[in-house]
C-alpha cells in the first residue's frame, strides 16, 4: 500500500535578476510552478531566492556586493524580475498583442513592450490587467542616477511589478 498520495507543488529553481529600489540581485528564485504563475499568486507575499548575490545600484553607495545562501524578499518590493535561462522565458504566457512603452517604476525608467489582448491599448492594459506582474518583452531598464549595477542592454522577457508603476506613455 502506498502512503502520502495526493498532488505535490513543482518547485523550480530560476536564475533571475531582480530589480529592487537599491539593490540589483542575482540569485535563483524558488518558484512554485511557472515564475509569472508564481509572482502573480495572490496567496504568496514572499519569494524565496537562494544562492544570491546583491550589488547596490548607486554608485555613492559604500556596500559592496554581498552575498548571502539564501533570503526572503516581499514581492511588493520587487521592480522587475528578469529570468536569464531562455527555456524559463519562453514558458512566460504572452498575450497575442503588444504596444511599445516607458513605464518609470521608482527611480527607474523601463522601456518594454507590454504583452495585451488584441482590443486593448496601453492605458486599459495597464490599467484593465489585475495580474500584480505584467509580462514585458524587449526590455532596457533605464536608471535616473549614477549606477554602478548593470542589466543587459536589452532583455527578450521580463515581469513588471504593475503596482510599483507611477506612470507611463507610449514610445
Amino acid at each position: 500500500m502506498r502512503s502520502g498520495g495526493g498532488l505535490s507543488p513543482q518547485i523550480f529553481e530560476v536564475a533571475a535578476k531582480i530589480v529592487l529600489d537599491e539593490f540589483l540581485l542575482d540569485a535563483r528564485i524558488k518558484a512554485v510552478g511557472s515564475l509569472d504563475d508564481n509572482l502573480n499568486n495572490e496567496d504568496y507575499n514572499y519569494v524565496n531566492v537562494t544562492n544570491g548575490v546583491a550589488t547596490p545600484w548607486r554608485q555613492a553607495n559604500p556596500l559592496k556586493p554581498i552575498r548571502y545562501a539564501e533570503a526572503f524578499l516581499k514581492i511588493q518590493d520587487i521592480y522587475l524580475v528578469y529570468p536569464i535561462e531562455p527555456a524559463v522565458q519562453t514558458k512566460i504566457k504572452l498575450m497575442p498583442n503588444a504596444e511599445r512603452g516607458i513605464f518609470y517604476v521608482g527611480q527607474f525608467a523601463i522601456q518594454a513592450n507590454l504583452s495585451m489582448g488584441m482590443e486593448m491599448n496601453l492605458a486599459g492594459a495597464v490599467d484593465g490587467l489585475t495580474k500584480r506582474f505584467l509580462a514585458v518583452t524587449d526590455v532596457s531598464v533605464f536608471p535616473m542616477f549614477p549606477a554602478s549595477a548593470t542589466m543587459p542592454k536589452v532583455m527578450s522577457v521580463a515581469m513588471l511589478n504593475r503596482a510599483k508603476i507611477s506612470h507611463y506613455h507610449a514610445v
